[in-house]
């Protein structure tokens, strides 16, 4: 009884303080965050509000989980470029291929309920977004949240080598699947070398590989990482916190060091930009 009050007399909050929220958030215009949640959490249709393009995005949620991926990729503008010194060369690098005819490429590794891909496709509309995600539940809602055409999916797991594994649940809810190798895994594994070969380079362009991968980027930059000097931008969210005393950032580091590459630090994403390829 007294836990039905206390959800009743937060909703009753929420209710109540919302729309002073919204209202505060349309008044202080382009000084605040670009993207402005509309809807409180117990939404499952929610309403996205680009102040940038003036347009409204609806993307679709499950639980509060998935509405906390929401608010840091939209609200909190997660991959945005407008923290990176170098903003305005990679935008110009990307309006490069796009005028040599060519469609610009986004890997979306660790696509999840497809936010990150729809922020991607909302961003930069002449683009291909390859969402990857081996959970097949995760995926069925990113095709929800995506129509366009230029969002592909893959129902995989992005690795170093082509192989086998296992979604694992940790207990982290929908956004904390991981993977682990197995030779008798019912999950593909997929590397970026053998994707790239699907995206002749005739027709596309490399230009951002994204990364959150929940600690399986141990096994990602073990070997065969050519594909990294290819992509101007990537960003990467690494798992030590998650995984205390395995170094599970280590191969990462050691590939990333030796390599003329800026890395920029930004909330929970690593920004590595080619010193070369621009």
């Amino acid at each position: 009884m007294f836990i039905n009050q206390l959800k009743l007399s937060i909703l009753v909050k929420i209710i109540i303080k919302y729309p002073f929220i919204l209202l505060s958030g349309l008044l202080k215009g382009r000084r605040s965050a670009r993207f402005l949640s509309l809807l409180p959490p117990f939404f499952k249709n929610q309403l996205i509000f680009d102040k940038k393009k003036m347009l409204f995005l609806n993307p679709k949620i499950r639980s509060y989980v998935d509405f906390l991926t929401l608010r840091q990729i939209f609200q909190g503008n997660d991959y945005g470029l407008e923290k990176i010194g170098r903003r305005r060369e990679l935008l110009a690098h990307y309006q490069k291929i796009v005028q040599s005819g060519k469609l610009p490429l986004i890997i979306d590794c660790g696509g999840n309920i497809g936010l990150a891909s729809k922020y991607f496709n909302n961003e930069y509309p002449e683009a291909i977004v390859v969402c990857i995600e081996p959970d097949h539940l995760n995926i069925e809602q990113a095709k929800v949240n995506n129509k366009s055409s230029k969002v592909h999916f893959l129902e995989k797991a992005i690795g170093c080598r082509v192989e086998r594994g296992t979604v694992v649940d940790p207990g982290l809810g929908e956004w904390g699947y991981r993977m682990e190798v197995s030779h008798d895994g019912r999950t593909e594994v997929v590397s970026i070398n053998s994707l790239l070969k699907t995206y002749d380079e005739n027709t596309y362009s490399p230009f951002i590989v994204k990364i959150d991968i929940e600690g399986f980027e141990e096994n990602l930059f073990s070997q065969s990482t050519e594909w990294i000097k290819r992509f101007p931008l990537l960003i990467i969210e690494l798992h030590d916190w998650m995984l205390p005393k395995s170094a599970n950032s280590s191969n990462f580091l050691k590939v990333i060091a030796p390599l003329n590459r800026d890395f920029v630090f930004y909330g929970e994403n690593i920004f590595s930009i080619d010193n070369e390829f621009i």
